[in-house]
């Protein structure tokens, strides 16, 4: 098997009341904030780390400029979250509002932010998102990204931004973090949306052979490990392939895309849980097992799928 080990994953939340508190706040970087709209100063950082991969959501009320450096060999992605319409400055220049803006994490530009700052900032280890790209056989510039700062339509990240909002919108908790597949799902998810933001390639010209011979090597995989269902991002791995690719491919052969395929396994793998349930465990306990962060959108899934709730599967069970 080549499952995904557990992460190191920790998780830090500050409220900040001024600047110096703000620059603080982004930890493994050196930031300098300076206020730049009168008032008193108000905002929130919030980060997920791994040892290869930082995710930070940055709010803050007041126009700050922001200059400093992260990691060395890091690259980084700035990435607006859906109300943030306003334009900025970067590095002296104007910038229309939603682009994301990639930057290698040691040499970032100066950015002149608006009031009312909602941001995601990822922070990636340049050989591991090099490997995976390898790893899926694509070819892409990933190399003049981590030389020179980009800025690209936000419609390349719209379901990046989306995720992202799901992941900090979540309320999470400690023991949450501690399954490997919430874990494993965050990471992978993630890692996946920066792989596809540097593949540029479109529909390919497969044939209906190769395309049924991929699908089918993808779905062997998933029922040969039905206790552990991969993501998204170990299956591409596994079957040396772009999501793109491997969702033309699903799309065509299978007619339905890989990512809600691999959600059917997951939720099949907690009604599994659910008929053999124990008090030893709840329900959310279960959800968070097979990688569910948010429980309301599990019972929501989960009922669709089988036509009742968790809990009267449990009762009907019993």
């Amino acid at each position: 098997m080549n499952h995904e080990a557990q992460q190191d994953l920790t998780y830090h939340h500050e409220v900040t009341h001024n600047t110096e508190e703000h620059s603080a706040a982004w930890r493994g970087w050196q930031i300098t904030c300076d206020q730049v709209t009168d008032g008193q100063f108000e905002g929130e950082v919030t980060e997920l780390a791994f040892d290869d991969l930082q995710l930070i959501r940055d709010r803050s009320n007041q126009a700050l400029v922001k200059t400093g450096q992260a990691m060395k060999n890091f690259l980084t992605f700035s990435v607006p979250a859906r109300q943030h319409t306003q334009e900025f400055y970067c590095d002296g220049h104007l910038s229309v509002a939603n682009h994301i803006l990639i930057a290698p994490a040691d040499r970032l530009p100066e950015i002149h932010t608006p009031s009312n700052l909602d941001i995601f900032c990822i922070s990636v280890d340049l050989d591991v998102i090099k490997n995976m790209l390898s790893n899926q056989g694509i070819e892409s510039g990933l190399n003049s990204y981590a030389s020179s700062t980009y800025l690209k339509e936000a419609c390349f990240g719209e379901e990046l931004s989306d995720c992202l909002h799901t992941i900090f919108s979540s309320d999470l908790s400690t023991q949450q973090l501690e399954y490997s597949r919430i874990q494993n799902g965050i990471k992978g998810t993630i890692m996946q949306h920066l792989i596809d933001l540097a593949d540029s390639g479109d529909n390919y010209a497969i044939t209906p052979l190769a395309r049924k011979v991929m699908v089918d090597r993808a779905r062997e995989y998933v029922l040969a490990n039905l206790d552990t269902p991969p993501t998204i991002l170990e299956l591409c791995n596994v079957v040396g392939a772009s999501r793109r690719k491997l969702q033309y491919c699903f799309q065509e052969t299978f007619g339905l895309s890989p990512v809600s395929y691999l959600r059917i396994m997951r939720l099949n793998a907690a009604h599994r849980d659910l008929l053999h349930y124990s008090n030893q465990y709840n329900i959310q306990d279960i959800a968070a097992k097979w990688g569910f962060l948010h429980y309301g959108r599990f019972a929501s899934e989960y009922r669709t799928l089988f036509a009742e709730l968790p809990s009267q599967t449990i009762k009907r069970a019993s």
